[in-house]
């Protein structure tokens, strides 16, 4: 890590990479570092599409951070124990630069049984949230377990990207990165300033996980609920998304984070969260990006 975090999420199923080509990839990748002026991209998977893609991250000269995935819905604990391990000795080979241990993985593993979960077969708040908040130590005990296999296998810098509900859970102490996936819009639009600043309190890198919104007239209202305009009605809106993003991006520079995350590059749908079109142009608010990253340092 050099200077201050300028990165964007490359999702690898909502945004495809999975099919794209080489080509389609590497002229992504370039226009990143281009024409947003972006120092490090973060990548999830496990597949060897993933390392490809992390290859010509590397090759165009941007900073690597990649996190495990699963591509079988939510997986238990023990079949994302043993992708960890094998990630991790994948990771020290291709020379990661940042190692995550996860991403919201009180979400996306199930902790609690040996079952393969589907996204879309839980409440969020009822069967992902409560336990957690009832045995925080279950979680705890995983995490844990999880760096113990990845410390016998890097010597870089380790994060994990928290969800929001999970921050106060996590012993910070025992990475050297602190990055959460804290979204601004109404529960937070009081107090995100304070939760910016808890993410500093540890004296280490803070780095907001993602920072992104939906290409809707109601971005703020919709904040980080993906499926927002399959209930609500909604339009699209370039201009709403791009003010979000103004907005948002200006608190973080205000509290002091030493790095950012765009979610994201490109969405399978043009209302959803991308920077660019289906068709590879720019929305408004690539603009808003570019012009904020030249000036982040």
């Amino acid at each position: 890590m050099n200077g201050k975090v300028k990165g964007i999420v490359y999702m690898s199923v909502s945004m495809g990479w999975i099919g794209r080509s080489r080509a389609e990839i590497r002229n992504d990748l370039r226009r990143m570092r281009e024409e947003l002026h972006a120092k490090a991209v973060r990548l999830e998977g496990h597949n060897r599409r993933l390392w490809e893609c992390a290859a010509l991250a590397k090759e165009e000269g941007l900073e690597v951070w990649l996190h495990p995935k699963a591509n079988i819905g939510v997986p238990p604990k023990s079949v994302f124990l043993k992708m960890e391990r094998e990630f991790a000795r994948r990771a020290r080979e291709f020379g990661v630069d940042v190692y995550l241990l996860g991403n919201e993985l009180s979400l996306e593993v199930n902790l609690w049984d040996d079952r393969v979960l589907e996204y879309t077969e839980r409440d969020v708040p009822r069967d992902v949230v409560e336990p957690l908040r009832r045995q925080p130590e279950v979680f705890q005990r995983f995490l844990a377990e999880l760096l113990g296999i990845v410390g016998e296998d890097l010597e870089g810098p380790i994060g994990y990207v928290a969800a929001s509900w999970e921050f106060d859970y996590v012993d910070w102490t025992q990475f050297d990165l602190v990055l959460c996936n804290q979204f601004f819009w109404p529960p937070t639009q009081d107090n995100f300033l304070d939760l910016l600043g808890q993410m500093r309190a540890f004296g280490k890198p803070a780095v907001l996980g993602e920072c992104g919104y939906l290409t809707i007239d109601r971005a703020f209202e919709a904040g980080p609920l993906y499926w927002y305009p399959q209930k609500h009605r909604v339009r699209y809106d370039e201009g709403a998304q791009a003010a979000c993003l103004r907005a948002c991006l200006g608190l973080v520079q205000q509290a002091g984070l030493d790095g950012v995350f765009i979610q994201e590059w490109q969405d399978l749908d043009d209302m959803g969260f991308g920077l660019v079109r289906k068709d590879g142009k720019p929305k408004s608010a690539y603009t808003v990006v570019a012009d904020f990253f030249e000036r982040f340092d």
